[in-house]
């Protein structure tokens, strides 16, 4: 268990990087630019997920998790009333879909927001 958490914390430190060789091993697999990035982004959101959690418990000494679980189930709550409001067919599927990739979006611009502050602090 001690070496999947160290893994882990390696790979959540360097998410972005984590992203780009994902990216390249799935583009040389499936030979589909937009499918790997999409791949990519998807399992790295986790990654980003940790990172940025883990960035703001150390410069704000502030634990997430549970309010990013809060907005998780808050957003899809909304993509799920929009997709009803519009008289379309439900599908709880697609609005996962659509909020984890503006989640990686989001995640992503925190990252590099958070980082320097941390590196800052570090010094």
């Amino acid at each position: 268990m001690e070496m999947i958490t160290s893994i882990l914390a390696v790979l959540s430190t360097l998410p972005f990087l984590v992203f780009i060789i994902m990216f390249m091993i799935l583009k040389k697999v499936t030979n589909q630019a937009t499918r790997s990035t999409k791949l990519a982004a998807d399992w790295s959101c986790v990654l980003f997920l940790v990172a940025v959690i883990g960035l703001v418990d150390y410069i704000f000494g502030l634990s997430i998790w549970w309010e990013s679980i809060i907005f998780y189930m808050i957003f899809i709550g909304i993509m799920i009333t929009r997709q009803w409001r519009r008289e379309e067919e439900v599908q709880f599927l697609q609005a996962v879909r659509f909020v984890w990739r503006i989640s990686f979006v989001m995640l992503t611009v925190a990252y590099f927001l958070l980082v320097p502050i941390a590196i800052y602090l570090q010094f």
